[in-house]
């Protein structure tokens, strides 16, 4: 059996993250995680996956050449705290091993890439700023990878320059280095999606809205005319987002953070803690409905219908 090229932890082992690994795995790299306090169903999908599943960060610290942070952009900094703090348990030495190589590929902004960074001044890693664009990587039919996101890197240490094959992790993994300083690739990743996530929150306003008034069909008859491919990009984004507002929450006040700061907008990127109350409201609907109360969620006008619901109840 042909050895690994290196062996990469991927914290954690959500939709991405499970996406991100299963493209490692294909491309030759062994992939560990530490799913030791999660659910039965995300151990069970990290084993279907051929995921080695280790049972402390301790043991992560010690095997891994890279390790990869994918997690809402609220759990970052604590998923960085726990790699810091298993570099200092005892048993962790990484004797023969190079410095451990730290992507963060969580959203963020340029200030919260460069606070994280900082958690790890004086440990033996290397930290790489980054982010994902784009869907987790699929196969078609034939097993080829035809679709992969774009992972912008950022920072004084380049991916492909890394001794553990870093040249063929970061063609895997799609990787394009932006620049030396850490905080461009997060800065990146939030100018992206604030015009993806962006759209989609704009899309919830103006289509509960309608709903109310009745005339939410009538909306969608005049967007086919006057502006073709919104209401399905619209329709898209309202149903796709409904298991993902709990994470674009803290994402769009980060890029209120990035355009506020980086972009010199100042007071006039608060909008963005506005957008991010949008995302705030669909979450808490979704998470009151329940598993149960969820079924009418298939479409942007069960989603917009139940969401006005819920904004007339909080009035009441």
């Amino acid at each position: 059996m042909t050895p690994p090229h290196a062996t990469v932890a991927v914290l954690s082992i959500g939709q991405m993250g499970l996406g991100i690994a299963t493209l490692l795995l294909a491309h030759g790299f062994r992939v560990i995680t530490n799913v030791s306090d999660r659910s039965a169903a995300t151990k069970e999908r990290a084993k279907s996956a051929g995921i080695e599943q280790l049972d402390s960060d301790v043991e992560l610290v010690q095997q891994a050449d890279y390790m990869l942070s994918i997690v809402p952009p609220i759990d970052a900094p604590a998923t960085a705290q726990r790699v810091v703090d298993a570099l200092h348990s005892p048993g962790a030495g990484r004797e023969g091993k190079e410095k451990l190589w730290f992507l963060d590929l969580n959203a963020g902004s340029p200030d919260s890439a460069t606070a994280l960074a900082a958690l790890f001044e004086g440990e033996p890693v290397v930290v790489v700023d980054g982010g994902i664009i784009g869907a987790p990587p699929r196969q078609d039919q034939q097993g080829t990878w035809s679709y992969r996101p774009g992972i912008p890197l950022s920072g004084p240490h380049q991916l492909t320059h890394a001794p553990a094959a870093g040249g063929l992790l970061a063609q895997s993994l799609n990787a394009r280095h932006l620049g030396p300083h850490i905080g461009t690739a997060s800065g990146l990743k939030a100018c992206f999606a604030a015009l993806t996530k962006g759209f989609t929150a704009l899309a919830l306003q103006s289509f509960t809205t309608a709903s109310a008034l009745g005339v939410l069909p009538v909306l969608g008859e005049y967007m086919d005319v006057y502006n073709p491919g919104a209401k399905e990009r619209a329709e898209k984004g309202i149903v796709g987002c409904t298991g993902k507002a709990y994470r674009w929450e803290e994402e769009m006040r980060l890029i209120g953070d990035t355009f506020g700061r980086q972009g010199g907008f100042g007071a006039r990127a608060n909008v963005f803690r506005e957008v991010a109350g949008v995302f705030g409201a669909l979450a808490d609907m979704v998470d009151g409905l329940g598993s149960e109360g969820s079924e009418g969620l298939g479409s942007a006008e069960g989603v917009v219908g139940k969401l006005g619901e819920r904004l007339k109840s909080e009035k009441k």
